[in-house]
This record gives structure tokens, C-alpha cells and sequence, in this order.
């Protein structure tokens, strides 16, 4: 006889159409045994940190094209304080990178470049933050069902033994139910965790490149601003070097 004919004979004792009509979630619990709790406790916290972050890199995520397509505009024509100000209206990763390479937009263009990178390298650390929480749990809710199924076992065998060979299905209905309940709470717990971790590695990965997306266009765009403000006060310093016999004729 199989473990899965003893676990129906022994749903089915007290009726005759072998599973009971309900059976709430505390009782499923309670039949999974000890090993169920820290299996919800995952449960609750896989949860917990998926929302969290889902709420986090709503607030860390824009629209990157309309973004860079205003805030380079501004910056081409040398409107530093506007820009500053559309980047601290926008509250995201990438306009805080942006924003710091505006305040420091008369370093050295090497040196400006390397502390841009810094400072992008500098935001990853935050989206990543509690994501090795649901790696954890991923790994680990299987295995607590299988520990699960390893302790009905044995709590079947022991019946068993107790018996001394004349052993009824009530006998091994307990250690069965909590073989069968916390290897599939284990997995059902790990499926939704592991796909969670994944979805917001994705979220990660897209924020990041948005982020060194906006830090080379907003270099660029200084660089660009800086070359127009020097063309349109050319004929200025050649007027200014020539004296004012020059500007007389």
C-alpha cells in the first residue's frame, strides 16, 4: 500500500467520500506540524520585501527619454539653475546622478567622468538592498518541506513500531499529513519567491542602465553647452582684444 492510498484512507475515515468538504488554512497548519510555521513566516516575509521593493523602485524609476530630452535642452543652452531645479522635481536615481553632475560641471572633464561613475556605482547598492532575502527564501522553503516530509515519516514509522506490525490508518494519518502538507507548502511557498526575485532583478537591471543612460548624456550635454557659451563669446573676446579703435571702425 502507498503513501498516497494511507493519506486518502485517512482523510476519508471519519467520511465516506474519502476528502473532507473544507478544511480552513489554520487546520492545514496544524496538521503540517511545527515545521509549518517558519514556512509561513517566509511566506509573510517573501511578501513583505516584494512590496517593498516594488514601492521603492516605483519611486527610483522615470521616464528616462522625457527626461534627458528636457534636462539636455537646458543644459545645451547653459540654464544650469533650471536644470538643477527639473532634477530635484524628479525623484529618481537617475536625476540625483544627473543633479550631482550639474553641480560639478566646471571640474575637469576626466575628473567629472570618474566621479559620475562613482556616484552611479554609488546607487546600485540601495536597488539591490533586501533582495538576497528572497534568494534565501527561495532556496531555503523547500528544503524546510522537506524536512517536513523527513519528520511525518518518521512519525509514521514510529506509529508503526508502537503498533508492533497491527497498525491502523488512524495510526499513520498524522505523520502523513504532515509529510504531504509541508512539502507542498515548502514548494508552494518557493515558486511565487523565486519568481519574485527574478522579476525584480529585471527591475533592477533596467533602473541601472537608465542611470548610465542619464550619467553619459548629461556629460555629453555639459560638454556640449560648454562649447556653445565659448562660440557665442568668441567675437566678444576678439572685439575686446582688438581695443576700441576696432569697435570705432
Amino acid at each position: 500500500m502507498s503513501v498516497y492510498t494511507l493519506f486518502l484512507l485517512a482523510a476519508g475515515q471519519a467520511n465516506p467520500r474519502v476528502v473532507p468538504e473544507a478544511i480552513s488554512l489554520f487546520e492545514i497548519i496544524h496538521r503540517g506540524g511545527l515545521v509549518m510555521w517558519p514556512i509561513l513566516l517566509c511566506s509573510v516575509l517573501a511578501a513583505g520585501v516584494f512590496l517593498e521593493r516594488m514601492l521603492f523602485y516605483r519611486k527610483a524609476e522615470c521616464n528616462v527619454d522625457s527626461f534627458l530630452t528636457g534636462l539636455g535642452n537646458l543644459l545645451r543652452k547653459g540654464r544650469y539653475e533650471e536644470a538643477l531645479l527639473r532634477c530635484q522635481e524628479t525623484p529618481a536615481r537617475a536625476a540625483e546622478i544627473a543633479r550631482q553632475a550639474i553641480l560639478r560641471r566646471d571640474y575637469p572633464p576626466a575628473e567629472l567622468r570618474e566621479m559620475t561613475r562613482e556616484a552611479s556605482q554609488l546607487a546600485l547598492p540601495p536597488l539591490e538592498a533586501h533582495l538576497p532575502i528572497l534568494a534565501t527564501i527561495s532556496y531555503v522553503a523547500p528544503l524546510l518541506g522537506l524536512l517536513g516530509t523527513i519528520t511525518g515519516m518518521i512519525e509514521a514509522f514510529l506509529a508503526m513500531n508502537r503498533a508492533s506490525g497491527s497498525v491502523s490508518v488512524s495510526d499513520l494519518a498524522s505523520g502523513i499529513w504532515v509529510a504531504l502538507v509541508s512539502a507542498a507548502a515548502g514548494i508552494a511557498v518557493a515558486i511565487p519567491t523565486s519568481i519574485a526575485y527574478n522579476y525584480l532583478l529585471i527591475r533592477v537591471t533596467a533602473i541601472a542602465q537608465d542611470i548610465e543612460r542619464v550619467a553619459i548624456e548629461v556629460l555629453h550635454a555639459l560638454a556640449d553647452g560648454k562649447r556653445s557659451n565659448r562660440a557665442a563669446s568668441f567675437p566678444n573676446e576678439i572685439a575686446a582684444s582688438l581695443g576700441p579703435a576696432a569697435r570705432d571702425d
